[in-house]
């Protein structure tokens, strides 16, 4: 099954929509759920570890401060602890963090079909170029779009998005936390 030229315009748009309407909510809340985990889970009961916490503590007090108009996410994003990893705060954040990399999915997508119509675009234009050096009929572009099949793209192609990344990433994330001493 092909898309025609309008259906894979329309599934561009959707896709981008989609893609960063799932992408920006779940990244901030993401981003705000470390932000609290590092200001509420960073304390150590020695005096070293209590003077290193402190301007992390007031960073995020700052940026607290400072985004407001996030409110909404200061209060309900969830507060993951990574001392205790089979908490329902935890499997929230997570499920937030693997819907960041769904979104980022749909917007791949959506560039993929994007960079497949560009290049029929340039063919369309060669295509008409020659009719009119030949002095062959030459066809109206619309006509020629409508012509041309567009295969589906694959979301097999996408599937490394969903898997690699959050996998590359949490490792990352892991070695902060370890590095910090919040685990």
């Amino acid at each position: 099954m092909a898309y025609t030229y309008k259906q894979a315009m329309r599934k561009i748009y959707r896709n981008w929509i989609i893609g960063i309407s799932i992408v920006v909510p779940s990244s901030l809340s993401s981003i705000v759920s470390v932000l609290k985990m590092f200001y509420f889970s960073l304390d150590g009961v020695d005096p070293l570890s209590h003077a290193l916490a402190q301007p992390i503590k007031r960073l995020v007090e700052l940026i607290y401060q400072h985004t407001r108009y996030l409110e909404y996410f200061w209060v309900y994003s969830p507060l993951p602890s990574p001392k205790v990893l089979l908490s329902s705060q935890n499997a929230y954040f997570f499920t937030g963090y693997v819907v960041i990399f769904v979104g980022i999915a749909f917007i791949a997508s959506a560039k993929a079909l994007s960079a497949r119509l560009t290049t029929i675009n340039k063919q369309i234009e060669d295509e008409m170029i020659k009719a009119s050096v030949t002095g062959n009929r030459i066809r109206r572009q619309q006509e020629i779009q409508d012509s041309i099949p567009i295969n589906k793209p694959d979301f097999v192609a996408q599937f490394h998005t969903l898997y690699l990344a959050p996998v590359i990433a949490g490792v990352i994330i892991a070695a902060l936390t370890k590095f910090t001493g919040l685990t």
